[in-house]
C-alpha cells in the first residue's frame, strides 16, 4: 500500500514538473507570440472633464455598456433609497415569473402600509397579472403591489429580501442591503448611488423593463374586487415629453422619498448609441431633477464610445505572426471581441490609454483586456480564441496541435489540486534542466493550442 501511493506520489510530481516546464518555455518564446502585451502605449498627460455640482448629497454616473464611472460624489457611501427599491423588485420579477401569472393580495400585503404612502388602492384577495402589478409598481409606485410581488415570488417578505440581497451582489452592488420589497422606510435597508446604477444596469436589458420605465400611464382593467379600471401615472417627471423637466433620449427610472431618504431618483437615457445612467440621492425636492439634467448633460457632452477592436492594433490581420513550433501542424486564431467598446472624453485618443491583460480561460475567451485613461477604467474587452483559421479580421494566426488532449486534462486536475504545496519546490528543481531536455518533456505533452493557452493562464496565475 504505501509502495502504491509513493508511486502515486512520484506520478503526480512527474506531471506537475512537465507542466511547470510548458510555463517556462512559454516565458522564453512569449515575446515571438506576441499575443498579450501588457500595455497599449505609454499614458500620456490625461484630462477627465471636470462634473458639475449637485444637490444631491451623493451622485454617480456611469455608461451603461462598459459600467465606467464618468462622475463620482461619495458614490459608495451608504444611503437610504426609498421607493427606488422597486428597481430590484421588477428585476426579480421579470427574472422569476410570467407576465400572465396571477398575484393575489394578502391580508398582510394590504395592511403593510400606512395612510399616506403610495398605493394602488388593492384589496384582499385582489388577483392581478404580473404585467399590471410591475405598471403599477414602476408608475404608480404602488407599496402593497411591491409587498404582494415579493410574496408571490418567495412566500415571505424576509425570504424576498435574501433573493433582492444576492441578486444585488450578482449585479456588482456589494454595499447594498435590502429588507423589504419596497423601499418604506428600514434602518436595515440601504444602497449606494453607484450600487443602484449596477442594479439599473441590470435591469435596463430586459427590452420589458425598458418599455415599463417608458410609459407615462396605464389602464389597470378592473377585476375581481376591481368594479372599474384604474390608471397607473408615471411620477418620473423625465419621461413625460409635456413636462418642463422631459429629456432628449429618456428611457425611464425610477423616483422615490421618505422623511429619511430625502429625494431619490435613478434616470436613464440613451443618445448616439450611449446609454448613461444616473443617480442621485438625499436631493431636495425637484433639485434631484436639475441634478439629474446636469449629470446626463455631462456624459453626453463630455463622453463618447469607441470601438476596441477598430482601434487596438496588436490584433490587427496585418500583423500576423506564426508561431513554428515543432509540435503544431494547425493554425488556429485569437482576436478582440468586435462587440467591446471603451468609453472616452470626447478629447481624448485611443493612444493615450494603458491596458493589462488577465488571462481568464472562459468557454468563448482565454483573456480579458482592461483600458485605463490615467488612473480611470474606462472598459475591458475580450480576447476570443477561435478554431477557425479561416478568419481574417482582427485576427493574429497561431500555430496549434492536433494530438489527444486526454493527457493534458488529468494534468490540469492534478494540477489544480497540489498546486500551494508543490509549485515553489518544482521551480527550483526545473531551473537547471537543459533546453533539450525542455523540447522534449514538452513534446511528450502533445499540447493542443487551447491547452497550451489554459496551461499558461492557470500556472501563471497562481505564481
Amino acid at each position: 500500500m504505501e509502495l502504491y501511493i509513493r508511486s502515486e506520489r512520484d506520478q503526480m510530481k512527474k506531471i506537475i514538473s512537465k507542466i511547470l516546464i510548458v510555463i517556462l518555455l512559454i516565458s522564453s518564446c512569449i515575446g515571438t507570440i506576441n499575443v498579450a502585451p501588457v500595455t497599449v502605449n505609454a499614458a500620456t498627460k490625461t484630462n477627465w472633464p471636470k462634473g458639475p455640482s449637485i444637490y444631491g448629497q451623493t451622485g454617480v454616473l456611469i455608461e451603461a455598456s462598459t459600467g465606467t464611472v464618468l462622475y463620482d460624489k461619495k458614490c459608495n457611501k451608504k444611503m437610504y433609497p426609498a421607493s427606488i427599491t422597486k428597481i430590484m423588485t421588477a428585476l426579480l420579477t421579470i427574472e422569476n415569473c410570467k407576465m400572465d401569472e396571477m398575484v393575489t393580495f394578502s391580508d398582510a400585503t394590504i395592511h403593510s402600509i400606512q395612510y399616506g404612502d403610495a398605493n394602488m388602492g388593492c384589496s384582499v384577495g385582489e388577483k392581478m397579472t404580473v404585467k399590471d402589478c410591475l405598471y403599477a409598481l414602476m408608475l404608480q409606485s404602488a407599496n402593497e403591489v411591491a409587498t404582494a410581488l415579493g410574496e408571490h415570488i418567495a412566500g415571505f417578505t424576509k425570504n424576498f429580501a435574501e433573493m433582492m440581497n444576492k441578486r444585488a451582489k450578482e449585479a456588482g452592488a456589494l454595499n447594498t442591503h435590502f429588507a423589504n420589497a419596497n423601499g418604506l422606510h428600514d434602518p436595515n435597508h440601504y444602497v449606494t448611488a453607484y450600487d443602484m446604477a449596477m442594479i439599473t444596469r441590470a435591469a435596463s436589458k430586459y427590452s420589458v423593463f425598458n418599455d415599463i420605465v417608458n410609459t407615462t400611464t396605464y389602464t389597470i382593467k378592473h377585476n375581481n374586487k376591481r368594479k372599474t379600471d384604474a390608471t397607473a401615472i408615471q411620477r418620473h417627471k423625465m419621461v413625460w415629453p409635456t413636462s418642463g423637466y422631459y429629456y432628449d433620449g429618456i428611457i425611464g427610472g425610477k423616483t422615490g422619498f421618505t422623511d429619511q431618504s430625502g429625494t431619490t431618483l435613478v434616470t436613464y437615457a440613451k443618445r448616439n448609441g450611449m446609454t448613461l445612467i444616473a443617480v442621485v440621492l438625499h436631493s431636495n425636492g425637484t433639485n434631484v431633477y436639475k441634478d439629474t439634467k446636469e449629470l446626463l448633460d455631462y456624459g453626453f457632452n463630455n463622453f463618447g464610445l469607441q470601438n476596441v477592436s477598430n482601434n487596438d492594433q496588436r490584433f490587427d490581420s496585418d500583423n500576423k505572426v506564426t508561431l513554428q513550433s515543432p509540435f503544431c501542424n494547425t493554425t488556429d486564431s485569437i482576436y478582440i471581441d468586435k462587440t467591446s467598446n471603451i468609453v472616452l472624453p470626447k478629447t481624448a485618443k485611443f493612444s493615450q490609454l494603458t491596458s493589462d491583460v488577465k488571462f481568464n480561460y472562459t468557454k468563448d475567451s482565454f483573456a480579458t483586456i482592461t483600458y485605463k485613461y490615467g488612473d480611470k477604467s474606462v472598459g475591458t474587452a475580450k480576447v476570443v480564441y477561435s478554431s477557425d483559421s479561416g478568419k481574417t479580421d482582427s485576427t493574429v494566426t497561431v500555430a496549434s496541435t492536433t494530438a489527444s488532449q486526454q493527457t493534458t486534462t488529468a494534468a490540469i486536475k492534478i494540477a489544480k489540486l497540489q498546486w500551494q504545496r508543490t509549485i515553489q519546490a518544482k521551480i527550483l528543481q526545473i531551473r537547471n534542466l537543459q533546453p533539450q531536455f525542455l523540447i522534449k518533456t514538452l513534446r511528450s505533452l502533445h499540447l493542443n493550442f487551447r491547452d497550451f493557452l489554459f496551461l499558461w493562464w492557470l500556472l501563471s496565475s497562481l505564481l
